[in-house]
């Protein structure tokens, strides 16, 4: 071996020999996606580290897997993303993080989702849905101001056992004095991330998000937003997607749990709403309705989720709604109907309260928007906006979180969603059969 790449490799051990004196976690762990035969694990450390995991099929400890090492670094604040690869369906396992060369963590549990396929009807589960999420941060807050508290809504949240947990947007509420450089970017994000109270709730199960505005930067920003790519390599650091759809800027995704499909759109990415004489208003954009088209004609899923960062049907003239582009938003509903697609269900967040929006429709079947206010960020109330199709008694002007379950056989599966307030006391319900949501004859 050269003399040169002997001592480069010397060093590289005395530089790992050296950190393993040093470095610590400082969030996570956090499921990031889980499916039946792979899980992934996000992290943070507060320096250059060399992490792994080690898990555990039913608590036998005796027989460890370790995941291939994965080197944090500081081009994205040391977060890192880290593979359970040997994962099996309907298992029960325990894990714990090592950091250069020493666990750090107690055993956290996940359980793999079973392979019904072919073999029995559909479970029965039931998600969690958040929206807007503010970490108070000392010497950053305006004064007499409160905009952010409650918490322990975290705590609400993991005893209802959820077995997946949908973030829609706005999921670390930026301010001035973040949305100008990277390194405000991942600051912000660190300090929504570091509650003690969201500790449990990360490592248990997996979350997923989409972006509102509050995680974007500006207020309005959107396509050619000057700050677009170091919000994106922020956000995409925290908050890592399950797949990346190839042909789509941003962040949009999709994946599946047990019979429901769930797709992240993103309003942001494509978004201009100070278009010239030759364009037009757009929120989604073309190929993002165009990706999405496709995806949702080849689901078999009974419920078919659509998620936003911003409310999908309401119909008030607001820049927050996707019906301000207007002409965009007629030809989506246009093309939902048309495709004859069965089993939607709209989930949105960006709004300071929470409300259920009904669409009728004569040709075909009713679609529904559940939007879901503050998780912990302040609420508001939704006087400013005539939203004609919210649906009586559904208006919540409180911090609160959704559950949605699915349930019943798998001829009539059931989705009923739960809004519930801070300490876990239901405000409403509503339920919808997947039955209702099939195009007319």
């Amino acid at each position: 071996m050269p003399i040169h790449r002997i001592s480069s490799l010397c060093l590289l051990i005395l530089s790992l020999a050296s950190s393993a004196l040093h470095g610590a976690l400082v969030n996570g762990p956090m499921l990031s996606h889980l499916d039946m035969r792979e899980a992934k694990i996000w992290l943070q450390t507060d320096e250059p580290s060399v992490v792994r995991i080690a898990y555990a099929a039913n608590g036998n400890d005796a027989e460890l897997t370790w995941s291939s090492p994965v080197q944090t670094r500081n081009t994205l604040a040391h977060t890192a993303v880290v593979t359970l690869d040997q994962v099996e369906p309907g298992i029960h396992y325990s894990y714990r993080v090592e950091l250069n060369g020493e666990l750090v963590t107690s055993p956290a549990h996940f359980n793999s989702p079973a392979n019904y396929f072919d073999r029995s009807p559909p479970p029965d589960f039931k998600i969690a849905v958040a929206g807007a999420h503010y970490a108070v941060e000392e010497g950053f807050e305006p004064p007499y101001q409160t905009l952010g508290a409650g918490y322990d809504i975290f705590n609400s949240i993991a005893d209802s056992k959820p077995a997946l947990m949908v973030w829609a947007g706005n999921t670390a509420h930026l301010r001035r004095s973040d949305w100008t450089t990277q390194s405000g970017y991942l600051k912000r994000f660190a300090q929504a991330r570091a509650l003690p109270q969201l500790k449990q709730l990360l490592q248990s199960i997996p979350h997923y998000a989409t972006w509102g505005e509050a995680d974007f930067g500006a207020p309005h920003g959107g396509q050619r937003s000057t700050t677009r790519p170091i919000a994106e390599r922020s956000f995409k650091a925290f908050w890592p997607r399950p797949i990346q759809v190839s042909q789509l800027d941003g962040v949009a995704t999709q994946f599946r749990y047990a019979d429901v499909d769930f797709f992240m759109l993103d309003v942001r990415s494509y978004r201009n709403d100070t278009p010239n004489a030759s364009t037009r208003v757009q929120i989604l954009g073309e190929e993002q309705i165009a990706w999405l088209r496709q995806a949702l004609i080849q689901s078999t899923a009974s419920f078919k989720l659509i998620i936003a960062g911003a409310p999908i049907l309401n119909p008030a003239d607001s820049r927050s709604n996707l019906s301000y582009a207007e002409s965009e938003h007629t030809e989506f509903l246009q093309m939902l109907r048309e495709e004859r697609i069965a089993g939607l269900f709209f989930i949105s967040g960006g709004k300071s309260y929470g409300e259920l929006t009904r669409l009728v429709h004569a040709s075909s079947y009713n679609l529904y928007d559940l939007t879901v206010g503050p998780l912990t960020a302040r609420p508001g109330d939704n006087e400013d906006e005539l939203n004609f199709f919210r649906q009586p008694g559904s208006s919540t002007f409180e911090r609160h979180f959704a559950l949605i379950e699915f349930s019943g056989p798998e001829e009539d599966r059931v989705l009923t969603m739960r809004v519930l307030s801070m300490e876990g006391k239901e405000l409403w319900n509503r339920s919808v059969s997947a039955s209702s949501l099939q195009p007319a004859n």
